[in-house]
């Protein structure tokens, strides 16, 4: 009787450590598929829906649909990041007119890690803006001249 009661808690306790094994392996896989849906990394989506771009080096971007889906196409909502080639950056600052704006803040955040700097120079061009973003896009694309970076946020 004495050996079923050791053998009995033993089942139990080993049946307890593999659900706590269970559980924190899928906490795990949650919390990494949660972080991987803060921003997208791949390029192509980017390049398709702003041709102009032409070379980039990478991007980090996310996208959310608003309204709702079951009455057919919904708008969406994109914003990010685009890294430029050097080229690219030096043509777009010399062939358009760029304003200041010292005061820009992007609302998508990302890791210091991704900046390759951590100052920024935001400026902003009215005309690089209709240039670059097709007309059914609303939004604005900000030109940050230390890094040759751009950041984007638009609707459509």
């Amino acid at each position: 009787m004495e050996d079923d009661k050791k053998m009995l808690t033993m089942v139990v306790i080993t049946v307890l450590l593999l659900a706590c094994i269970f559980v924190l392996i899928t906490l795990k896989q949650q919390h990494n598929s949660h972080s991987d849906e803060l921003y997208r990394t791949d390029v192509q989506p980017v390049l398709d829906r702003f041709p102009l771009l032409q070379k980039v080096n990478k991007v980090y971007w996310n996208a959310e649909i608003i309204g709702d889906t079951s009455f057919g196409p919904s708008s969406y909502r994109m914003k990010g990041y685009v890294f430029l080639d050097i080229r690219d950056a030096e043509k777009f600052l010399e062939s358009f007119s760029w304003h200041d704006i010292a005061d820009f803040k992007p609302t998508m955040k990302l890791g210091l890690n991704i900046h390759q700097k951590q100052e920024h120079e935001w400026v902003f061009s009215e005309e690089f803006n209709n240039y670059i973003k097709p007309s059914d896009f609303i939004g604005k694309f900000y030109f940050d001249k230390m890094n040759s970076l751009l950041y984007f946020e638009v609707e459509k």
